[in-house]
């Protein structure tokens, strides 16, 4: 007879058992990750080596080659929810090897619980000590790098370098450490953050804005401002991709973004669509280095750069495995919600963008085609030498052995909030594009506004984009590299900037586009980049579908 799955649950409810006096689960949790951190760094099961799977260390013809990835993480593809599940499913198995933890689990961290919050975070991972077993470290706030990061790709100049003994860090602080002058303005920067509970507070407030959105429409009696209705906030970007109609689309943003343009304006109500990646980068930025402050706002501290922030060092931030796993709980969401959960039921849309691989990780060389069928390197089936494959993880139940407890999306204990996006009807889809990844260093944001003829500027559109700080020197990043984003306009939004017809055009608003990166914001008026971007103007173009 087949054994009951065990349970993922969210983090929140493992905390709320422990303010209650029931402290096992937790406790246990802290063991499991003591027990992977303490492993030397050579150990396939410490957890140096499974969060070297994500970015770096880089292997392979990524390890000095910018042309591609080097680290084994599939992102901008159809292998990114199925790929990342099993990365969850080597760290909870070698947690469980841990003696005494055997019954471990991954909780998730339930980003959507509660929002509109303060505290998004679970107190548990913003605090540096856990008194336990006559310890008081915390293996869930940061982790101490017990073996050297070295970037040898060329071109990088190595700034992603990281020291033995580096120590991860997150929002508002800087973990540039790869150059003498990187370290030495890294230093002043957090200097300016030592106090761990205004560190904390400013956290939390980063992650809260980006979930709920900043921007509000004030009405004529300002005493009651209403909210902006709201399609680029992280909890309504959630929400959006859990009605995405076929996994291809819901997998990943190239493929999302095809499928925008295919629909053009036909029915844009119905065809507007996000993947789940869009969200997961959000919450990336979040923890890792981007501030939004006020309500039009959204300037950086300059210099934050944590570690999450980056596709190179995000897995070495351990809550990264917990971001992970609300993600997978989304998607797992998403399987029951459109009734894909039998094995072999997930299929993706053949010869569609995002069914390429476009930088190649090692074991894929860029062009290969994607499937259901590829092997998920590096991770092997149970007892075997065979590669999982996306068919091998489609039934969390029956083939891998897990289920998920209560969370957001589900409706009890918590609040539901799967359903239609609360928002006016769209009247227009605008395409931002004609920017590529390649002009600039990590990750960036890409912030579109419009300016109304009553003189009003909203922000309407943001979206993060995960990046890489290296891929300058890429010779065809400019055609495989380009990132756009798509941002639908309602009608509260154009009656609100005084558009003459707000049913039924915007031809009288105009677009402008913004960039903003861990250095600063371009856009009109802002610096541009001169030679560091070989010559090229910042030019992004806003258009129709």
């Amino acid at each position: 007879m087949r054994s009951m799955p065990r349970v993922r649950r969210a983090l929140h409810d493992i905390e709320n058992d422990f303010n209650q006096g029931n402290r096992e689960e937790l406790d246990n949790l802290i063991r499991a990750f003591r027990g992977i951190v303490a492993k030397d760094a050579l150990d396939p099961k410490s957890f140096f080596a499974i969060a070297g799977f994500h970015g770096e260390p880089f292997r392979g013809e990524g390890a000095t080659d910018p042309k591609w990835w080097g680290g084994y993480c599939n992102h901008g593809n159809v292998l990114f929810p199925t790929w990342h599940r099993a990365y969850l499913l080597r760290l909870e198995n070698a947690l469980r090897e841990i003696p005494g933890c055997e019954n471990v689990t991954i909780p998730f961290w339930d980003e959507c619980f509660g929002a509109p919050s303060s505290t998004p975070i679970p107190a548990v991972l913003t605090s540096p000590t856990y008194e336990l077993d006559g310890l008081d470290t915390n293996p869930l706030y940061s982790y101490k790098l017990q073996k050297a990061l070295e970037e040898k790709v060329e071109g990088a100049g190595g700034r992603y370098s990281k020291h033995k003994d580096y120590e991860t860090v997150r929002y508002p602080l800087s973990g540039l450490v790869g150059t003498e002058e990187d370290k030495n303005n890294t230093k002043i920067h957090n200097a300016q953050y030592e106090d761990l509970t205004k560190r904390t507070e400013i956290l939390n407030a980063n992650v809260a804005n980006w979930l709920e959105g900043t921007v509000q429409i004030t009405p004529d009696d300002p005493e009651h401002p209403t909210r902006q209705p709201d399609t680029y906030s992280v909890l309504e970007r959630f929400k959006i991709c859990l009605k995405a109609p076929n996994y291809t689309i819901f997998s990943n943003t190239t493929s999302a973004a095809q499928y925008i343009i295919d629909k053009g304006q036909e029915d844009i109500n119905k065809h507007y669509v996000v993947s789940l990646e869009s969200p997961h980068n959000a919450i990336h930025l979040a923890v890792g280095g981007f501030y939004q402050a006020g309500v039009y706002n959204a300037d950086p501290i300059i210099g934050a750069n944590g570690d999450m922030g980056d596709n190179e060092t995000a897995s070495f931030d351990p809550i990264f495995f917990l971001h992970h796993c609300f993600i997978d709980y989304v998607f797992w969401t998403w399987q029951k919600h459109h009734q894909l959960t039998a094995p072999g039921s997930l299929t993706v849309i053949e010869d569609y963008p995002g069914t390429i691989s476009a930088d190649g990780v090692p074991g894929i060389p860029p062009g290969s085609v994607l499937d259901m069928n590829t092997n998920l390197y590096p991770f092997k089936k149970p007892n075997s030498q065979d590669w999982y494959t996306s068919n091998d993880l489609t039934d969390i139940n029956g083939q891998l052995g897990y289920e998920y407890g209560p969370g957001s999306f589900d409706i009890a204990p918590h609040a539901p909030l799967l359903g239609s996006p609360k928002t006016a009807p769209l009247v227009a889809i605008k395409r931002v594009h004609n920017i590529s990844r390649a002009d600039f260093a990590g990750s960036f944001v890409i912030r579109t506004f419009a300016k109304g003829p009553n003189g009003k500027r909203v922000e309407i559109g943001r979206e993060p984009i995960l990046s890489r700080w290296n891929i300058k020197g890429c010779a065809n990043c400019q055609d495989k590299l380009s990132v756009q984003s798509f941002v639908p306009v309602d009608e509260e939004e154009l009656k609100f900037l005084g558009a003459k017809n707000a049913t039924r055009s915007d031809a009288d608003i105009q677009y402008e586009v913004e960039v903003q990166t861990h250095q600063g914001i371009f856009g009109p008026g802002a610096p541009s980049f001169g030679d560091d971007r070989g010559g090229r103007s910042f030019n992004p173009q806003v258009g129709d579908l």
